[in-house]
């Protein structure tokens, strides 16, 4: 996985991240106008985006700046001189599915699996590499499930197909000539279904992922080398060895070919709000419920099942997802611990016809468990895994979901790094049912670049095959506005409402007991009732 930060000028800042809204809010990337920050982010997974024909950094030529002084940062200059025209460029990005405009190049690679993500990135681990003459890892790997397809990046022709998976590092592999002097190989498979000599076509499947020859676990390896590089000083590598990273064509998550398409019963995200925090729902709350006409709602295990019996009979063709609560903020809690005490209410919720449940919350949050009961998202994995399987021994067909994460970076003593978190604890990701996703702004900058939902994208692009469920969402900041709260959260609803891969996006919370402070829309404040009318009426 990369991440994608785009740096504009500081003159006219306003205007030019109004031109970055529509491509912000569809790639779901960050905005800064600090060229440092812009360094720093995410380093060294980052693209750096800008406008290239401009005199409105003070660093001057800001390409030559990141080569002086940030040499290795991947760059992507968008050749524009103005507001309008980087709209337009942005906007024909998206239209042709392209985000770093990489097919406007003589020569590029559609990319080769079914899953967005890098493991292993050029150039990496030296000490490993070099005692095979290369400066580094001498390709890319991509995250490549066994037996899911692996497709071809160009137009060529199979000039070699090595079938026997123990006699080469690559194991089982493929290699296809390309026009101007390009060639790919791509290693590691558990079957071929191409021949020497075969013309294929970009995004053709020439086989079937797997961990044959040198390698660790299920991936693809991609080599890509050009005839001569090496002579004519295109690259340090020897054997004519380039770095397939620039030339690859992102994927728009519509594009993966044949991952299966998630189990969702409605066409679009459903829209509904989490019920009341601190205890069960009152009856002003089923009045709004009733005149919102939501489409989902979420509930704590608290909630009394005539709550969800009554809720029912209100939405007949909404989902009910409930929370599975538990107070791990004392002491250590054991998988066998947590089920014991969450699964008698949790028949009674199952008998009254729900299904989806989520596994308590934020479990990267100190008080949720974080270095008490799991240390970090490896262990938080096993729990994971152990509680879900003893909730399928009684309800098989309940829907276990991964919780949200609390999101944003690592804070000593309070919770984990979300996107550390996520990545280590994949085994539980690729388990889980559904991924729940937490969404927080404070600021409509923050907003536009989902800066705090970074997590959003990435369990989008990480496991397409997964629902994703926004169990929360909103802005914490309680110095601004119930009105300009609900305008975000209006804006958000509408980025959210027709994303594929999205089945429900819950407001936190529809209200709250004294004690608790509302994250998006608490009643009291009457920053709930624009957001609740427009839900209504559908004018989002």
């Amino acid at each position: 996985m990369d991440f994608q930060i785009i740096l504009l000028p500081k003159d006219g800042y306003w205007e030019w991240l109004n031109a970055c809204r529509t491509y912000v809010m569809h790639y779901g990337v960050n905005l800064t106008n600090d060229p440092s920050t812009a360094a720093r982010y995410m380093k060294p997974r980052q693209v750096v985006s800008f406008p290239s024909q401009i005199d409105g950094f003070v660093e001057g030529d800001i390409k030559r700046w990141f080569e002086y002084h940030h040499d290795g940062v991947r760059l992507d200059p968008i050749p524009v001189d103005s507001p309008q025209a980087l709209r337009a460029d942005l906007e024909r990005r998206i239209q042709e599915k392209d985000r770093y405009a990489q097919k406007r190049k003589p020569f590029y690679l559609l990319w080769p699996t079914e899953y967005a993500v890098i493991t292993q990135p050029f150039g990496a681990n030296p000490q490993i590499y070099s005692r095979f003459g290369f400066p580094g890892h001498e390709g890319v790997d991509f995250r490549a499930r066994t037996n899911t397809n692996i497709y071809a990046c160009a137009d060529g022709e199979v000039f070699e197909v090595h079938l026997n998976p123990n006699d080469h590092a690559y194991g089982m592999h493929v290699r296809v000539r390309h026009a101007m002097g390009y060639r790919t190989i791509y290693a590691h498979f558990q079957q071929v279904l191409v021949s020497e000599g075969q013309k294929v076509v970009a995004g053709q499947v020439l086989g079937k992922a797997d961990s044959t020859g040198a390698s660790t676990g299920s991936h693809l390896h991609l080599t890509l080398k050009r005839d001569g590089a090496t002579m004519r000083g295109e690259t340090t590598y020897p054997k004519d060895v380039l770095d397939p990273t620039p030339f690859l064509v992102w994927p728009e998550q519509s594009t993966m070919k044949s991952m299966q398409v998630p189990d969702w019963p409605h066409e679009r995200c459903l829209v509904g709000v989490h019920g009341r925090v601190g205890e069960p729902l009152q009856e002003e709350d089923f009045k709004v419920i009733r005149e919102a006409k939501l489409e989902a709602i979420k509930l704590e295990s608290t909630e009394p099942v005539e709550s969800v019996k009554r809720i029912r009979s209100m939405l007949p063709e909404g989902e009910i997802f409930l929370r599975l609560r538990m107070d791990f903020s004392r002491s250590r809690v054991e998988p066998a611990d947590y089920v014991r005490q969450v699964a008698a209410g949790m028949g009674r919720y199952y008998r009254a016809g729900i299904r989806y449940f989520e596994i308590n919350r934020s479990p990267n949050y100190e008080q949720d468990g974080w270095r008490r009961s799991w240390d970090d998202g490896r262990a938080y994995a096993h729990w994971f895994l152990d509680v879900q399987a003893r909730i399928k021994q009684t309800y098989n067909d309940a829907q276990v979901g991964f919780p949200g994460l609390s999101p944003g970076g690592a804070i000593p003593g309070l919770q984990g790094d979300s996107l550390t978190f996520f990545h280590a604890a994949e085994d539980a990701v690729h388990a889980a049912d559904w991924i729940g996703v937490n969404l927080y702004w404070r600021t409509e900058e923050e907003r536009l670049s989902l800066a705090a939902g970074m997590l959003y994208e990435e369990v989008l692009l990480h496991v397409p095959e997964k629902l994703v469920v926004v169990t929360e969402m909103g802005n914490p900041d309680p110095d601004v506005e119930p009105d300009v709260k609900s305008r975000q959260l209006m804006a958000t609803l509408h980025a959210l409402r027709n994303r594929d891969g999205v089945a429900a996006a819950f407001l936190y919370p529809l209200s709250a007991t004294e004690g608790y402070q509302s994250l998006a829309c608490r009643l009291e404040e009457g920053g709930a009732l624009p957001v609740i009318r427009a839900l209504g009426q559908r004018t989002f």
